[in-house]
């Protein structure tokens, strides 16, 4: 499956990550179904992508007319069944707990049409702690996004050992068309490159403080932070 043939995207976890990555395919022109066990949670996520929009309006980001296109395309459903059955993209992001992604991959294998990329927005879990056992190990991966996600263009992929190189390029072009910058990560290394750029950062912070060289720690002015903002794509 090619990434323009893709028209269909299902998230399932409608919290910090989850209302963030469905907002983002919403506003791209995408059909998205978004999926929580709980109907509070699904209308909370609607709140907060009413919010995000309106925050991105008024930054100069997105237009009103752009903005005013997504509830439509936003499906919200506490039966999971419903929201994957067409899907041919899932991105999972639910808690980090290995034994609840396990149980939520074996579903979304059953359920899911055969050809859907099956991608986990995980932080720190490799895939071989809850998606082995699979029969679909090559169409399943990481796309890890970075905190907000509707905000930060990078988007890191990770590979497992059985997975296909059609579905790292499939993502990486879905990726791409809706304006983010994805990168692929070859191998599984522990925390991923994001993470572990974060973790010596803050430990030469931390060192610098420790060893006095710091006194007083002040923010830098680097200005906006949608200064950063990959330019919003649609499908037209």
């Amino acid at each position: 499956m090619a990434a323009d043939e893709i028209r269909h995207i299902a998230v399932v976890g409608a919290g910090l990550m989850g209302h963030g990555i469905a907002q983002e395919f919403a506003l791209a022109g995408y059909e998205v179904h978004l999926h929580s066990r709980r109907e509070e949670s699904l209308q909370t996520a609607l709140k907060n992508i009413q919010a995000n929009l309106e925050r991105l309006i008024g930054m100069g980001v997105v237009t009103r007319v752009q903005a005013e296109a997504v509830p439509a395309r936003l499906h919200p459903t506490p039966v999971l069944a419903q929201a994957v059955a067409g899907a041919d993209v899932v991105i999972e992001s639910i808690y980090e707990d290995a034994t609840l992604k396990r149980k939520l991959f074996q579903a979304l294998d059953t359920l899911c049409p055969a050809h859907t990329i099956l991608a986990s927005n995980t932080s720190t879990l490799p895939l071989s702690r809850f998606a082995s056992g699979l029969r679909r190990p090559d169409k399943v991966l990481v796309a890890h996004y970075a905190n907000p996600p509707y905000l930060i263009p990078l988007v890191e992929l990770v590979r497992g050992p059985q997975t296909a190189d059609d579905t790292v390029t499939t993502a990486a072009a879905l990726l791409t068309r809706i304006g983010k910058r994805p990168i692929v990560v070859r191998q599984e290394v522990p925390g991923f490159i994001l993470n572990c750029l974060q973790g010596a950062l803050l430990r030469e912070a931390l060192w610098l403080v420790q060893s006095s060289t710091v006194s007083i720690l002040k923010p830098c002015a680097l200005g906006s932070p949608f200064d950063f903002a990959a330019p919003r794509r649609s499908l037209s």
